[in-house]
């Protein structure tokens, strides 16, 4: 989803004074992120490397006098108004504004509502259907603000479970928590090393030195529900049973390549035994890249990146022919130092870590490339490791 391309912050006071009357009493802005590397590590157990980027949403936020929480998105052009005594009806309506009204149960549920209405403007530069998650940016804003001006002292780390909340038991999207953790904990120069059952993270520092991370959108049709996520979760699950005859573990990602390696009823099951190979393979890569993320050994990291991708592409099978024409045409451009898709596949963007002196060229010459392979034209976005949801004044 997109919300339309932001405002620079004395734009979004003024538009929130033309919608609602009276000046905002304080603005925000909430990240999307990146994951660096460790796909589909997340609901097996593992660890996820994931940074909050400099693109996201923006919010200009004011209490009123009524008992409504008023929402307006400018990318969406709607307003969506809910009477603070009706948060407990809200039912879906299949768009934006169910982020709204989920936000609004959580608190309800938690008894955590304010006894005032607030007015809430919306603008953002999240590219559409990227894959740097503007839901949960937009959700992890959403819950920030009314955490801070209903007075909830609510901590990051209740925000990101509350903001995951909504997608899981309001949406109905069945997520992990690494994009919400990430919006709500993210630093500037910094990645986030999550280990995804036990909630322990550490800040990685992540010091481009004259790089860049790109991100580069296929414009290839994607929506999970009607791809193999779920049937790649379950062979995840069937490998795990069979591991579990001879290892005492709950997760995937507690086994090692070794165990995967040797368990010859596994092998014997050419689908388990690959998926089950690509995440235990991944989780190593996610400890190895915080090492060279740690001792800023840059060219080694992009090394992982190019692994992750040929583990997606032919263990895991999430990659497709866009994806990979992208990241194959990025080996042959000077400057990169490594690529990958990221995000649940079947569509969706890559990653690559480019020097920042050969970008306009990268982006010429990658466009190109793309456009003469394949039907699309990819939509190029370059960002930066920010911070996590914040307020921007007082």
């Amino acid at each position: 989803m997109r919300y339309g391309v932001c405002m620079k912050s004395e734009n979004l006071v003024t538009a929130f004074q033309k919608l609602f009357g009276s000046e905002p009493s304080s603005t925000y802005f909430s990240p999307g992120r990146v994951n660096l590397i460790g796909e589909y590590t997340d609901f097996n157990g593992g660890y996820v490397l994931p940074a909050a980027i400099n693109l996201g949403t923006y919010y200009a936020v004011g209490l009123n006098t009524t008992n409504r929480v008023n929402v307006y998105s400018d990318g969406a052009d709607g307003l969506v108004s809910i009477n603070l005594t009706d948060i407990a009806d809200q039912i879906l309506n299949q768009d934006w504004s169910d982020y709204v009204k989920g936000s609004l149960v959580e608190y309800h549920k938690s008894a955590l509502v304010g006894e005032h209405g607030v007015d809430i403007y919306i603008s953002g530069d999240l590219p559409r259907n990227s894959g740097l998650s503007s839901s949960a940016s937009l959700t992890v804003g959403l819950v920030f603000l009314l955490n801070n001006i209903w007075d909830c002292n609510l901590d990051r780390l209740d925000i990101a479970k509350m903001s995951r909340s909504v997608e899981n038991d309001f949406i109905g999207l069945q997520c992990g928590i690494m994009d919400q953790f990430a919006v709500a904990k993210g630093q500037t120069d910094h990645a986030v090393c999550l280990h995804c059952h036990t909630l322990e993270s550490k800040l990685i520092p992540f010091q481009l030195d004259g790089y860049e991370i790109v991100i580069t959108d296929s414009r290839v049709p994607r929506k999970l529900s009607e791809s193999s996520y779920n049937q790649r979760r379950g062979e995840c699950d069937a490998a795990l049973a069979t591991l579990q005859k001879d290892l005492s573990i709950d997760y995937l990602c507690e086994a090692s390549v070794q165990d995967v390696e040797k368990c010859e009823e596994l092998r014997a099951n050419p689908i388990a035994y690959k998926r089950a190979k690509h995440v235990v393979t991944e989780n190593s890569r996610v400890l190895a890249a915080v090492k060279c993320l740690s001792q800023n050994r840059l060219a080694e990291f992009g090394e992982l990146l190019y692994a992750s991708h040929n583990s997606l592409r032919d263990d895991f099978e999430v990659s497709c022919k866009e994806l990979d024409i992208l990241v194959e045409t990025t080996k042959n451009i000077a400057g990169v130092l490594g690529s990958r898709m990221t995000g649940a596949g079947f569509g969706g963007c890559i990653l690559s870590l480019v020097a920042t002196s050969v970008v306009p060229e990268f982006i010429q010459q990658l466009s190109a490339a793309y456009a003469a392979h394949t039907s699309y034209q990819a939509t190029i976005h370059c960002c930066q490791i920010g911070d996590g949801v914040k307020q921007l004044n007082n």
